[in-house]
């Protein structure tokens, strides 16, 4: 609704005025005119009745005619209708005009009584002497409406006359006010537009003249301040101008300190990875050689040294450890695996490799894992375990007396995902808030005292923190001084859609056992492992309370009777307790911190046995199996990767290394799998034509037609709505090499070596789609860190325990080698890089199936220098290096120790 003019509001004000005063003083003439006109009709039609009335007593009573004629005459009168004469006696009444219209009420005026019809009045009057007779005239009230319109035309068209003489006036006074104001509102709008130019002359006075007045000073004062504020635009741009080039020279010289900060970083992660292997080398020969005095006769002193030097070089390896696994997390190189797991397993393994340091300061472990806990996972077992170590580790440092507890359970149930929390519990001196704040931070120690007691780096819990949310977890702690300390952590993990066979034995189920274990945390995790085999438990809290149900005889015989030993030998007599309990004759299995003494101990009782502290499921099934006479082997956790598979598949691999090859289709072949080897991508595609396959392993780097190019003509081959899973096997891949794989049509990838695991996870991924993992690389753990030219445990392992294979898979790489050195020299020589590129890749998927982990490091640094682009004198260093370990190991194979 739009806004009225100024104009159109001081014709409101001049008119409204002038209508209300008409309206007021015509309607106020009006009603008396009204009222009057009313009155004077009642008095004039009062006056007719009367005066006929008068003239008809005049007449004889039997005059009809003269009483018709002046009934006649009635009718002349104004606004009469009818005229009646009615007579008492018999005579028929006198009529005029036409019938009287029917009665409705009666009316009161200023001349008495009259009756109302729907549209006239009716008068009605006695005549005297004579004969009674009575008068009625019926007057109309159309004469009455008549004057009243007239009344009110005249009203209207007088008001009409008075506004049109109150606008004469106002439209006078608007024009005068508003045509200054319009002319105003214009230069007002050319001003805003920027033409300060503007004359303004309107002529006006009063006070549109005064803002007439101020508006051109306004003008002036816009005129000189745009004048001003763009000499000071001018001046600013120059000084942008000269900021910009300086911040250009400054960009510049930035980018430069750039690359030189990358170039330094990359020397500094190199020089960081060369120094740790090279301080790891001589480390390894000192704590080997340690072990092997240690075996040897020696004076305590010279033990004692010897001691010294063995935990000087454990301290400072793992201090290398955590310098090189903090580098690589900074410079965002760690890649996690996705690989089986059992947490159970993981857990025991961690409490078995740190018990010696618990028994060493008197402490119990325990390890509870609850039963809604889903232990087949996958995920990283390697770095999980590092985080669990470091943890307990750390617990058992900063605790004095009491245990370490180690805890498990569900968090939340996703269906195939799970998330796990897993904590650690110390009966340790506790964190003062201010320490657990700067706890997960980098080269911090909750005690930064120059008195410490224990060393290490302050890196630790960092990288535990970092590996934890890189798995998609989080790390913290409880603590409160005094009482302990609880860290915990969170695993975002997928459940294992294979699984595995628990840990059981049939012979177990219904089988009671007594248990007596001082330590509550202890003597929980024991009665979760014997429950879970469904055995029947009797549980005792001390050894006391158990040989006082002993001497009264109520203890009863059972299958079982399992003691946990208190990790502080404080009971004087508790060699005599444990005879008395062996001499009970039940099947005895005794757990202790000194599991060589109480083993004296017993020697003399068939019936018992004695484990260390803490127990695993493993040893101690086998431990109550043997007692019990039932069997005395190991039941392993895991045989699933001895058992073939247990549904066809049929197999496809390609490689150009017949030592690849070969190898894989052994693992694939002992898998129970069919097994199509091609060693090129023409053979393949051959093969995919004459038969169909559930899965295709495809190496990458092959002479001729690689692997992309073949897995691109495989697809072209494969018929609507069959799709064949292809995966790749790469020779430790750069992680945007991987993406590019996945990203060309491949469907999942393998990094070499790949093992006997791996290929059937793998087909178990593909085959039966039984998981549904994001495609995640599977990597070897760290090679072993002596680097030796040949380790022939290395090669044992990744020819899966075949020695003959093992033999096999050295021999065809020596053979290339013969070809091959010279090859990669001739390409450097002739700087022909994609050559040079073929054969180093080939050359290094050899080397990851043969124990030659030197080789195989300098293959490997080669081949991503290649792939990044390091300058030719870079790789020149590189190609000499990969030049000078062929040689060494062809020296090495030809020497008396390779040939013994």
């Amino acid at each position: 609704m739009s806004t009225p003019s100024l104009r159109s509001r001081l014709m409101y004000m001049a008119i409204l005025p002038s209508l209300l005063a008409a309206l007021v003083v015509g309607g106020y003439a009006l009603v008396n005119h009204v009222l009057e006109l009313r009155d004077t009709n009642a008095q004039r039609q009062q006056l007719i009745t009367d005066s006929f009335a008068a003239r008809l007593e005049s007449l004889p009573d039997n005059h009809r005619a003269g009483q018709e004629r002046l009934l006649r005459g009635i009718l002349e009168e104004p606004n009469v209708r009818a005229a009646v004469l009615t007579f008492a006696d018999d005579r028929p009444p006198i009529h005029a005009g036409p019938r009287l219209r029917p009665a409705t009420r009666q009316q009161t005026t200023v001349t008495g009584l009259r009756t109302l019809t729907d549209s006239s009045w009716q008068l009605s009057r006695q005549i005297q002497p004579g004969v009674a007779a009575t008068l009625t005239v019926e007057f109309s009230r159309d004469g009455q409406y008549i004057a009243i319109l007239e009344g009110g035309i005249t009203l209207v068209l007088i008001m009409l006359a008075v506004i049109l003489l109150a606008m004469i006036p106002a439209m006078r006074f608007s024009r005068q006010l508003t045509k200054p104001l319009g002319e105003l509102g214009a230069a007002v709008r050319r001003i805003r537009d920027g033409d300060l130019d503007t004359h303004i002359q309107t002529g006006a006075t009063g006070e549109l003249g005064e803002l007439e007045t101020a508006l051109r000073q306004m003008v002036l004062a816009l005129d000189d301040a745009q004048t001003e504020l763009q000499q000071n635009v001018d001046q600013a741009t120059q000084d942008l101008r000269e900021t910009l080039e300086t911040i250009e020279i400054q960009n510049i010289e930035l980018d430069m300190a750039r690359k030189e900060a990358l170039k330094a970083s990359q020397i500094k992660s190199e020089f960081l990875a060369n120094m740790s292997h090279e301080i790891r080398t001589p480390l390894n020969g000192i704590l080997g050689f340690t072990k092997l005095l240690e075996k040897s006769s020696m004076s305590p002193r010279q033990q004692d040294y010897l001691n010294t030097i063995h935990k000087s070089a454990k301290s400072l390896l793992a201090i290398i450890n955590d310098i090189l696994d903090f580098s690589k997390i900074e410079a965002g190189k760690l890649s996690l695996e996705h690989t089986p797991l059992n947490l159970h397993d993981l857990i025991e393994d961690v409490q078995t490799m740190l018990a010696p340091m618990a028994q060493e300061r008197g402490l119990e472990q325990a390890a509870i894992i609850y039963s809604d806990v889903p232990v087949n996972l996958l995920g990283d077992a390697q770095r999980i375990r590092q985080v669990l170590t470091n943890l307990v580790s750390n617990a058992i440092k900063f605790t004095e007396k009491g245990s370490v507890v180690v805890r498990a359970m569900l968090e939340e149930d996703r269906g195939a995902e799970a998330i796990i929390k897993l904590t650690v519990t110390d009966t340790g001196n506790g964190l003062s808030p201010e320490d657990q704040k700067s706890l997960f931070q980098a080269f911090t120690q909750a005690d930064q005292s120059a008195q410490r007691h224990e060393g290490g780096t302050g890196l630790g819990l960092a990288i535990s923190k970092r590996l934890v949310e890189g798995m998609g977890g989080e790390i913290g702690i409880e603590s409160t001084p005094g009482s302990g300390s609880t860290f915990w952590f969170t695993l975002r993990t997928e459940r294992d859609p294979k699984q595995r066979p628990a840990l059981f034995s049939q012979e177990l189920t219904g089988r009671t056992v007594t248990l007596v274990e001082t330590d509550e945390y202890g003597r929980l995790g024991l009665y979760h492992m014997l429950s879970h085999w469904q055995m029947s438990i009797r549980e005792y809290h001390d050894l006391n309370a158990m040989m006082d149900a002993v001497d009264r005889g109520e203890l009863t015989r059972s299958d079982f009777l399992v003691v946990g030993l208190p990790a502080v030998a404080n009971e004087p007599n508790l060699r005599q307790i444990v005879d008395n309990l062996a001499a009970l004759g039940q099947p005895m299995l005794a757990l202790s911190n000194n599991p060589e003494t109480v083993s004296r101990w017993l020697e003399d009782y068939p019936h018992c046995q004695v484990q260390g502290k803490p127990a695993t499921r493993q040893r101690l099934l086998n431990a109550m199996l043997a007692i019990h006479g039932e069997n005395t082997g190991q039941i392993l956790l895991d045989d699933r990767h001895c058992e073939p598979l247990d549904y066809p598949v049929n197999v496809m691999v390609v490689d150009d290394h017949p030592g690849n090859l070969k190898l894989a289709k052994v693992f694939l072949e002992e898998l129970g799998a069919t097994v199509t080897a091609c060693d090129g991508g023409e053979a393949a595609l051959k093969a995919f034509r004459d038969e169909s396959f559930d899965l295709v392993f495809m190496d990458i780097q092959m002479p001729g037609m690689d692997g992309k190019t073949t897995t691109a003509r495989l697809r072209e081959q494969e018929t609507a709505g069959n799709h064949t899973p292809i995966v790749a096997l790469t020779a430790h891949a750069l992680e945007s090499e991987r993406r590019e794989l996945l990203d060309s049509g491949l469907d999942d990838y393998l990094s070499k070596p790949i093992s006997e695991n791996q290929l059937r996870h793998t087909l178990e991924k593909w085959v039966l789609k039984t998981t549904h993992d994001d495609l995640a690389p599977t990597s070897e753990a760290a090679p072993d860190e002596n680097r030796p030219v040949f380790d022939a445990q290395l090669a044992h392992r990744r020819a899966g325990g075949r020695e003959e294979l093992a033999g096999e898979m050295l021999e065809m790489l020596l053979t290339s080698l013969n070809t091959d050195r010279p090859a990669i020299s001739a390409a450097f020589d002739s700087e022909d890089d994609d050559a040079l590129l073929e054969k180093v890749h080939k050359l290094h998927g050899a080397t990851r199936y043969c124990g030659t982990p030197r080789l195989e490091a300098a293959a490997k640094a080669l081949e991503e220098a290649l792939k990044t682009g390091s300058d030719r004198e870079h790789t020149g260093t590189l190609v000499s290096d990969l030049c000078d370990e062929i040689v060494a190991l062809e020296h090495y194979c030809q020497s008396p120790e390779m040939a013994d």
